[in-house]
């Protein structure tokens, strides 16, 4: 197995067919924000493809400028390679591509006593078992509620992952629009606001 950087043309395809398939319209970006944050060079869509050239799962990463942080924007295997420990295996041979001090954030979306809670307590367990922990602060963007980790040896202090994190967004967003869809941290006891479609 070999991870790849994804064609703009592969990144269309599996936008459109993978990734639509995994995550719900109020996580998943447009492939034109994606597209625009790559033409910064702060983003990193990444294929983990066999031995045969075929694609077994996608890691889409969004670098902070100073190239140390990095959050995990996507981790996706397509459904029917799903539960084989693929994706703790992209997880793995993603950290081999940078250098041992990077820090990755992760947002995953937070139980909120539906019916979907016991898939996303699997997501947060999976995150907890490949060697991330949980922060202190939650996320909240366009209105959906994340909790949020870091991956890193050594961690680095949680004070200096949410001025990256937020850096991250403020990068890329003006500050109306950050400061109408963004809540990072989500406060205690603050709701996130109501879902909206991501603003490019």
């Amino acid at each position: 197995m070999y991870l790849k950087t994804m064609s703009p043309e592969e990144l269309r395809r599996v936008y459109e067919t993978d990734l639509t398939e995994a995550f719900p319209p109020a996580e998943l970006k447009p492939l034109g924000a994606m597209e625009a944050m790559r033409a910064r060079g702060v983003y990193d869509p990444l294929c983990l493809y066999g031995e045969s050239g075929e694609a077994l799962g996608y890691i889409l990463l969004w670098k902070h400028e100073d190239g140390r942080y990095i959050l995990i924007d996507y981790l996706c295997v397509p459904a029917g390679r799903r539960n084989g420990g693929l994706g703790g295996q992209l997880l793995q041979m993603t950290r081999t591509l940078y250098p041992e001090d990077t820090v990755f954030i992760i947002e995953s979306e937070a139980p909120s006593g539906s019916g979907a809670d016991e898939m996303i307590r699997r997501r947060l367990g999976f995150y907890a078992r490949n060697g991330a922990r949980t922060l202190h602060y939650d996320t909240a963007l366009f209105g959906v509620h994340f909790k949020t980790l870091c991956w890193a040896d050594p961690p680095p202090e949680e004070a200096e992952v949410l001025q990256k994190h937020q850096e991250i967004y403020q990068r890329q967003f003006d500050r109306a629009n950050y400061d109408r869809f963004i809540q990072i941290p989500l406060g205690p006891g603050e709701q996130p606001r109501p879902v909206s479609d991501w603003t490019v």
